[in-house]
Formats: structure tokens, sequence, C-alpha cells
């Protein structure tokens, strides 16, 4: 019954701070929509994403790890940090999808144009430059990363950087007590 109760907690937890995270994720992308829709293309934005991230899911960890009684095995706090991170995501992804396709459908070509003027940056400062044929295909590929299914590839790709990011925060919040190892 006490094992029931604590995953149904665990469940509960990460259900609400993975729709916390979510919510802070559709807030940066607004944030950065009406500043300037061509950021949603920087590194950097995805940077400062990523440390939003990082810090909220430490945050969630060590909060459900005081509930635990200040103790938590590294499979609780991987698992914990997963199921985060895959909600937070799957709310994210179907936001950009809804925001792409239906909010503001014409952001798409200027954010492929923004795309492409990285990568074509990107190869200059390498030393290369792409031919017509090889930037087309390029600039086709990103115009279908922003549809269904292009959306829900990126989001099942994102599934293996969130067990990595898992296994990170996971290490980072276990604690293990001492008193129960003798």
């Amino acid at each position: 019954m006490e094992n029931q109760e604590l995953e149904s907690g665990t469940n509960q937890h990460s259900v609400k701070w993975g729709l916390i995270l979510g919510l802070i994720s559709i807030i940066i992308t607004l944030l950065v929509y009406l500043i300037d829709i061509t950021l949603l293309a920087q590194s950097v934005v995805g940077i400062i994403i990523f440390v939003v991230y990082l810090a909220a899911l430490i945050y969630a960890g060590r909060d459900y790890r005081s509930k635990l009684g200040g103790y938590m095995s590294f499979g609780k706090a991987f698992t914990h940090a997963f199921v985060v991170l895959v909600i937070a995501g799957f709310v994210g992804t179907v936001f950009n999808y809804l925001l792409f396709n239906f909010i503001d459908p014409d952001i798409v070509p200027i954010l492929v144009e923004a795309q492409m003027g990285n990568a074509m940056k990107t190869m200059e400062a390498l030393g290369g430059a792409g031919n017509t044929e090889m930037m087309d295909g390029m600039a086709d590929g990103i115009k279908e990363s922003y549809t269904l299914k292009g959306q829900a590839m990126g989001f099942l790709w994102s599934l293996i950087i969130y067990a990595i990011g898992a296994l990170i925060v996971g290490a980072i919040n276990k604690k293990k007590n001492k008193e129960e190892e003798f």
C-alpha cells in the first residue's frame, strides 16, 4: 500500500512539474515570438532554454526528494526527471505545431530563411559553400520539420536527449540514506 502511494506521488509530482516546464517553454517561445521570431533559429536561444530546463528540472527533483524524506535513489531521480521532460516536451511540441501551422503559418518561411542563413554562415566559416541543389534540399528538410510529421519526429528524437538529460539530473539529485546501508 505504501509503495502504491509513493508511485502515485511520483506520478503526480512528475506530471505537475512536466506541465509547469511545458508552460515555461510556451512562455519563452511566445516571448521570443513577440520580440523577434528569427531568434528561434539562433542557437543562443536553444542554450538559454536548455539552462532554464536544467535548472527547473534540478529544482523539481530536489523538491521531490524532500517530499520523500530527503533521500532518493538514482532510479527514482532518473524516472522523475525523464517523465517531467517527456511531458514538458510534448506540451511544447503541441504548442509549436499549433503556432507554426494554425496561429501564424506565415512565420515558417521566415524561420526557414533564418535557419538557412545560419547554415550558410556556418559552411562559410568552415571554408565550404553549398551548391544550389544541396541548399534547396536543406530548405525542404527545414520546412518539413514544421509539419505534423516533422514535429512528431523531432519529439521522438528528443526522447534520446531527454534520457541523457534525465541521467545527468538523476545523478545530481540522487541521495543515499547512509543509515539504511548498514
